[in-house]
C-alpha cells in the first residue's frame, strides 16, 4: 500500500471578485503514482493546483501533506515547495534568465546548496529532459517544446517528491508531446509522483495510473481510467469525449467482432493486438 501524500479535506476557494473555484472538495493522492487531471475550462484544475504548491491558501477546508496540515508561513511554505514542485502551462511564466543552464540552476541555488551539489543537481536535470545541448543558449531562442522541457528541469532540479504540471502538451506537435510525456515516464520511474491537468482525453486514458475528472469546482469521479471512462453519464456532464481506443474497442465488442469477455486496452498496441488476435481466429473461407 503506497502512503498518501496529500490528503484533501472539504476544500473550498473563492477568489476576491466572488467567483468559487473550488467547492468542498476532498481528494486523497498516493505516492509514485501518474495522476491525470480532466475538466473543461473553468473546472477549478489550476486553482487546486496552486493549493497543492501553497501559492493559494484554502477559503474552508484543510490539506495535509505526509500528513501535516499546511501552514502558510514562510518557512512552512519554502519547505513545501521543496517537495512539491509545479510547471505552469506558459513556461515563459517561468524562464527568465540569461542562458538554460542560469535558469535550472536558479531553484537549487536558492535552497543554499554547496555549488558542486547545485552543478550535480542541474547536469542531473538537464540529463533527464535531454536539454543538455542547449545549456548555453538563450532561452528566448527556443521553441516551445524546448522551453517546456527547459521548465521541467528547473523543478526537476530542486529534486521534488511531487512535480505538478499544468497542460503540458498544450501547444505542442505529436512530436514534441511524445518527448515530454517520455520525460515523465522516465522521472516517475525513479519514484516521483507525477500530477497534470491536460484537455487531451487519449493522452490521460493511455499514460494515467488514476485519472481525476473535475467540472465546476468539484470531483466527479476519481479511479483507474477505464472505470472512469465506462462512466458514459459523468463524462457527458464533464464534457468530455471517450478515449478514441475504448470507443473503438466498444463498436468492435457490439458488432460481435471481439468478445466482450476481453479486457478493455488502454493503448493503441494493446487494441491492434486484440484485433490480430481475433483475426487469426476466424476460419478461412474461399
Amino acid at each position: 500500500m503506497k502512503p498518501i501524500l496529500f490528503d484533501i479535506d472539504h476544500l473550498s476557494h473563492c477568489y476576491a471578485d466572488g467567483t468559487i473555484a473550488l467547492r468542498n472538495l476532498s481528494l486523497t493522492i498516493k505516492q509514485g503514482k501518474k495522476i491525470a487531471l480532466l475538466g473543461n475550462n473553468g473546472a477549478g484544475k489550476s486553482t487546486l493546483f496552486l493549493h497543492l504548491n501553497g501559492i493559494l491558501q484554502p477559503t474552508n477546508g484543510t490539506i495535509r501533506f505526509k500528513g501535516k496540515e499546511v501552514a502558510y508561513d514562510r518557512k512552512s511554505l519554502l519547505s513545501l515547495r521543496k517537495q512539491v514542485g509545479i510547471v505552469f502551462q506558459d513556461p515563459d511564466s517561468q524562464l527568465f534568465s540569461a542562458s538554460v543552464i542560469q535558469d535550472i540552476s536558479f531553484g537549487p541555488q536558492n535552497l543554499g546548496l554547496l555549488k558542486e551539489e547545485v552543478l550535480r543537481k542541474v547536469e542531473w536535470a538537464m540529463e533527464q529532459t535531454e536539454t543538455t545541448r542547449f545549456r548555453d543558449k538563450p532561452t528566448h531562442f527556443l521553441s516551445l517544446g524546448q522551453k517546456k522541457r527547459v521548465a521541467i528541469a528547473g523543478v526537476l532540479a530542486m529534486d521534488p517528491e511531487v512535480i505538478i504540471l499544468d497542460e503540458p502538451t498544450a501547444g505542442l506537435d505529436s512530436y514534441f508531446s511524445k518527448q515530454i510525456m517520455k520525460v515523465l515516464d522516465h522521472i516517475q520511474k525513479q519514484g516521483k509522483t507525477i500530477i497534470l491537468s491536460t484537455h487531451d482525453v487519449n493522452l490521460a486514458y493511455q499514460w494515467a495510473d488514476e485519472i481525476i475528472v473535475m467540472h465546476d469546482g468539484e470531483i466527479l469521479c476519481h479511479g483507474d481510467p477505464v472505470t472512469v471512462f465506462e462512466r458514459d453519464k459523468l463524462i457527458k456532464k464533464a464534457h468530455l469525449d471517450k478515449p478514441w481506443v475504448m470507443e473503438t474497442f466498444q463498436t468492435l465488442v457490439q458488432e460481435k467482432f471481439l468478445a466482450s469477455s476481453q479486457t478493455i486496452p488502454q493503448s493503441k498496441e494493446e487494441l491492434f493486438q486484440k484485433i490480430r488476435y481475433s483475426i487469426e481466429k476466424i476460419p478461412y473461407s474461399s
